[in-house]
């Protein structure tokens, strides 16, 4: 796996994040404000969770920070139920962004919603090799490759724009890069806070 900065294996860095105990303990229950008791019962209501449900570790100690939770929430919504970019396209481009960051929940749990959206295990291994994978749609390898591009050298070559351009308008081409920068800033956070991830889930080697 090649991590920004440096390179490091997948074991490694689930060691480095899930190895240790988080920097910013989740807030419990009790020490929840009113507000994020409120933001609770929305997020519990839209995911289908019952009101005795636990919070996912990531959700409490986000609200540690309350408006800064929302402004995430807000866009992190807009991308996935507003955006142009189809679910699988972004799933693919989360994912490489995700193993390339090297970020053991955002991967893990993309991993889920990945086959949840029709991505196939061994798609998932081949978003491991990247766009240069044999197997890729021209579109979906150009997709790939755009994220590395994106994550490295922080724009688009012309070579890769133009083969997206093939199949994208204007809007899913000024959206890609936002995407791609959301879940890179994400990463970084769960990365930073050492989010564990959700019910035993392994993390890099999940597949």
């Amino acid at each position: 796996m090649k991590v920004l900065g440096g390179a490091t294996s997948d074991v490694a860095r689930d060691a480095e994040v899930n190895g240790k105990p988080p920097r910013i303990a989740p807030l419990r229950e009790d020490e929840l404000s009113q507000e994020a008791m409120d933001y609770c019962t929305r997020l519990r209501k839209s995911l289908g969770i019952p009101e005795t449900g636990l919070m996912p570790d990531v959700t409490a100690t986000m609200l540690r920070h309350p408006e800064l939770n929302d402004a995430q929430t807000t866009i992190g919504i807009m991308l996935a139920a507003k955006g142009r970019i189809s679910m699988r396209e972004r799933e693919l481009a989360v994912l490489r962004g995700a193993w390339v960051t090297g970020a053991p929940f955002e991967w893990s749990e993309h991993v889920v919603i990945g086959k949840r959206v029709g991505i196939t295990g061994e798609e998932i291994e081949r978003v491991i090799e990247g766009g240069s994978a044999l197997g890729w749609s021209r579109h979906e390898g150009a997709l790939l490759t755009a994220v590395d591009e994106l994550l490295s050298r922080f724009m688009i070559s012309d070579e890769t724009w133009l083969i997206l351009a093939e199949s994208w308008d204007e809007q899913q081409l000024m959206e890609f890069p936002v995407l791609v920068g959301v879940y890179a800033a994400t990463a970084m956070q769960q990365n930073s806070l050492r989010v564990t991830t959700d019910g035993g889930k392994p993390g890099l080697t999940s597949r």
